[in-house]
């Protein structure tokens, strides 16, 4: 009966690990996004602090243009990357919750036939 339990389980465990290591690659992600973000305000802060004339205000605004821009692009790279993450976690979530059907029915119908 413990075998057939551990393996009753197996699937649940394997979903246990499977969320530990999507919210840990999440909290990751997140935390290198932070880190990023401080260090390029500190970075704007610093630039804007050194502008002492009209060209470089000039030199500044055209900065921060091509800077939106490109934060636009990994923005959109940064959302295409999840979305395929979250598709592949989907797919094995749904994997492990077929796998566990199939193991519960054999278990079933092992039950049944020693019961009969």
């Amino acid at each position: 009966m413990l075998n057939n339990l551990e393996l009753l389980l197996a699937p649940a465990k394997k979903l246990a690990e499977l969320n530990k290591a999507q919210i840990e690659k999440a909290m990751a992600t997140q935390q290198a996004a932070a880190k990023e973000y401080v260090a390029l305000t500190e970075a704007r802060i610093k630039a804007a602090t050194a502008i002492k004339d009209v060209a470089g205000l000039n030199a500044f605004v055209k900065d921060q243009v091509e800077l939106a821009k490109s934060s636009l692009e990994k923005v959109q790279a940064d959302n295409k990357a999840l979305v395929e993450d979250v598709k592949a976690y989907n797919e094995e979530v749904i994997k492990l919750v077929q796998d566990s059907g199939t193991v519960v029915t054999k278990e079933i119908k092992k039950v049944i036939k020693k019961a009969a």
